[in-house]
This record gives C-alpha cells, structure tokens and sequence, in this order.
C-alpha cells in the first residue's frame, strides 16, 4: 500500500512538470507589437520564473520592452496592469545587460529589417517622456510636466536635462522640497555646476524653509564651485550677519589673514565683510590690499569703485531732495562739486574695471551713467553703443 502511494506520488510531482511548458519569449515580444499587452505580460512575467527562460538575458530584454509599453500606452485596457512599470522595465533592462555575455546589445528589427539596438530604444523612450514633458509645460500643466520629466531621471538618471526641467516645473508650482531633491541630486552626485541651481537653493532653505544654516552649507558650496564669483562671496557673509555671527567670521577672517596677509580672496572677503557692516572705510582699505597684490583682481576693483560711487549717488539723492530756497540752491552748487568730485574718484576704478572685463553690462551701465553724469557725452554715446550691440542677459 504505501509503495502504490509513492507511486502516485511521484506519477503527480511528473504531470505538475510536464504541465509547465516553456513560456515562448518570442509570442510575448510578439503581442507587445499587436497591442495585446495583457497576454504579452502574462508570457513574459512567467518566463522570468521558468527554470530555461529566467537566466536568459533576452527574456529580460523583452519584459523590459513590454513593461515600457505598460507604461506609455494610452489604452486604459492596460494602463493599471503593473505597478510601476516603467520601473520595471529599467530593472529587467538592467538584469538583461547582467546577463548579457556577450559584446552585441539586443535589438528588435524595424520594418525594414535593420536593427534598433536596446540603446536607441531606450534614447526614445526617454525622448517621449521628455516631449511629454514639454507639452504639458507649454499648455501651463507645470504638475503634469514635472511628473514627465521625472520618468526621463528614471530612463537616465546620468542624465541631467530630466532634473533640471523636472525642479523648474516643481518649483512653479511650489512644491520646493520637490524642487530641492533634483537640484541637490545634481550638485551632488551629477557633478552639475550653475550659479542658478545654487541660487533656487539658497532660496528654498532661506526664505522658504527657514534654514539658515543649510543656507549657508548651499552658499559656501557655491563658494568652492565658484571662488571668484562675488555675489556669492557676499551672500556667505550676509547669512553670517544675519545669524548673529559677523564676529565669528571676522574672527577668522582675521587669523587667516595673519598667516597669508596678501591672500587676495581673503582681502576681497575682508572687504566684504566690513561693506555689509557698513564700514566703508575698513572695506576700500582691504579691497585696495588686494589690488596690490593683484592688480586684475576684478572683484575687488569694482567694489571699491561701487563704494567710491555710492558716495556720489547719496549725495545727489540728497541734493534731489532739496528744496527751491536760496539756501538750498546753494547747497546744491556745492554738494555738485562735491558729486563731481566723487565721480571723478571712481571714474578710473571703473574703467579699469571695464579693461580687465570689457563686456561686463554692469561696469558698461555705470561707466555711461558716470559720462552722462560729467557731462563726458562722447564717451557716453561710446558706451551706449556697445551695450546696443550685446545680446541681453
């Protein structure tokens, strides 16, 4: 008796295997091309379970294609057949190459018989997402278009055109922490570098969420990003007077500068540091150290010429301002001297300003408006003409 059950036994555990057939790849890849995308995923989500179809790389391949196409059909037949197809079609891209030992990439024909390796497949799909994306932005459907651009990171997370569009998206409609993922994902694992990306940062963690000392982290890595760049170098130490740390950074500004007194960046920053504390004086000093040590030093050159100028500009607010009295109309014929005065200071600051950068908008806009000022209409016209001449921006 109990031999004739283990006969039976073994008679079941027979049929049970012989029951499961070899699932046929080609009839799923088949019925992606019809459409037929529910039998297609019934074919290939049992090859990937199958004892001769789960080790072959081009099971993989074609679960990755039929899994995209889950994901970018418009046929709501199928649209909620898988959960996050388009995530699993990267992965089973992935574990095909795995398992892809040889040289060749797969591909599938197109209609005239040449090959369409995996990579132009996945270069368009990509581009689908991407065109969905900018659709959607055009017709002002920046939640829409944000969800487009982020599939792109997905198909091609090197890729960095994806989060650039997928933050601006999200950030019009506010969703900053959103934003802020993308941005930060591309400071720091893309190795992108923009001015703007740091600045969308800067703004997140400051003025929305009120982190000033995330702030600050974002803004000194803007610094290391970019050491000359002036904006920044005076963002870092507003956000340390704001937080109550002026003495702190003047500190070691200081201790710094005892090691490496003709340390121009260091000089720059002093500088900078005493222009936010309002202590002109302190900060021409140190912008002049640093000319002497280097005489090109851009940054440097065009703050003490803003510093030279913004004398000037407080006094003709001040003399606008003044009345139709005989005295005040002979306060305003010397404050005039005076105004020239200063404008003649800082006239040569801005033109060597304007030599060591000749195609900076700003030195050109305060450079004409100096000429206009003293009456110098030639060189005036001079300028006008250039700033014509360049694009905007």
């Amino acid at each position: 008796m109990k031999k004739l059950i283990l006969l039976l036994f073994i008679a079941a555990v027979a049929g049970v295997t012989y029951g499961q057939k070899k699932p046929k790849i080609n009839q799923a890849e088949n019925a992606r091309e019809k459409g037929e995308l529910g039998e297609a995923k019934e074919i290939i989500d049992a090859a990937i379970e199958h004892e001769k179809t789960k080790d072959d790389g081009k099971t993989w391949y074609y679960r990755g294609l039929i899994y995209a196409s889950l994901d970018t059909t418009s046929n709501p037949t199928y649209q909620n057949l898988a959960n996050d197809p388009l995530e699993e079609a990267m992965r089973s891209f992935a574990k095909a190459d795995e398992l892809n030992s040889g040289s060749n990439d797969y591909y599938l024909s197109d209609p005239n018989g040449l090959p369409v390796p995996k990579s132009q497949q996945i270069q368009t799909l990509w581009a689908h997402y991407l065109n969905k994306g900018v659709e959607s932005y055009q017709n002002e459907d920046l939640a829409g278009a944000a969800d487009w651009f982020e599939k792109t990171t997905v198909v091609q997370p090197e890729d960095t055109t994806g989060y650039i569009y997928a933050a601006s998206a999200a950030q019009g409609i506010e969703q900053f922490d959103r934003a802020a993922d993308h941005y930060y994902t591309l400071i720091e694992d893309l190795d992108y570098d923009s001015k703007d990306i740091y600045n969308a940062l800067i703004y997140i963690e400051s003025n929305v969420n009120k982190d000033k000392e995330k702030a600050l982290e974002v803004i000194r890595m803007a610094r290391e990003a970019y050491p000359d760049d002036a904006d920044f170098a005076r963002a870092e130490i507003s956000s340390l007077i704001n937080m109550e740390k002026a003495d702190e950074a003047r500190g070691k500004l200081e201790a710094e500068l005892e090691k490496d007194p003709e340390n121009v960046d260091l000089l720059f920053t002093y500088g900078v540091l005493n222009d936010e504390l309002d202590n002109p004086e302190a900060a021409a000093e140190a912008y002049e150290k640093a000319l002497a040590v280097d005489p090109n030093h851009y940054n440097s050159v065009y703050n003490l010429a803003a510093l030279k100028t913004n004398n000037a500009l407080d006094m003709i607010k001040e003399k606008n301002n003044l009345g139709i009295s005989a005295a005040d109309k002979k306060k305003g014929a010397e404050m005039d001297q005076q105004i020239q005065t200063s404008l003649k200071e800082a006239l040569p600051l801005w033109e060597r300003a304007n030599t060591i950068q000749p195609d900076d908008r700003r030195t050109l806009e305060t450079l004409q408006y100096i000429y206009v000022q003293m009456k110098m209409n030639e060189k005036a016209n001079e300028v006008a003409q250039k700033l014509e001449s360049m694009p905007e921006g």
